[in-house]
């Protein structure tokens, strides 16, 4: 699904305009990077918990190669579902 779409989801579910659906999501995808700028986990009960995971940087060796590089540490986004969520998707039967 894309933004257009799910734009146009909400309007049509909630009796809004698209400008007022699009406005909404805007604000709670900022919303959403503000907390992980702020290294804040963002937990929405019964759907999930948003947070940033340090990956370590590490060696590794190309295989095509053999040429060994190194890659830095970075933050990665990590979405963890909930029980309530996975539940819904099993009755779903997706």
């Amino acid at each position: 699904m894309k933004r257009a779409d799910l734009i146009k989801k909400l309007a049509g579910k909630f009796n809004l305009s698209r400008g007022e659906a699009s406005y909404i999501l805007d604000n709670f995808i900022d919303s959403l990077m503000e907390c992980l700028v702020e290294h804040k986990r963002l937990e929405i009960r019964g759907f999930g918990t948003f947070y940033l995971k340090y990956r370590k940087g590490r060696f590794y060796k190309n295989p095509k190669t053999g040429v060994e590089s190194y890659v830095d540490g970075r933050y990665l986004i990590v979405f963890k579902p909930s029980k309530k969520f996975f539940k819904g998707l099993k009755d779903e039967e997706v």
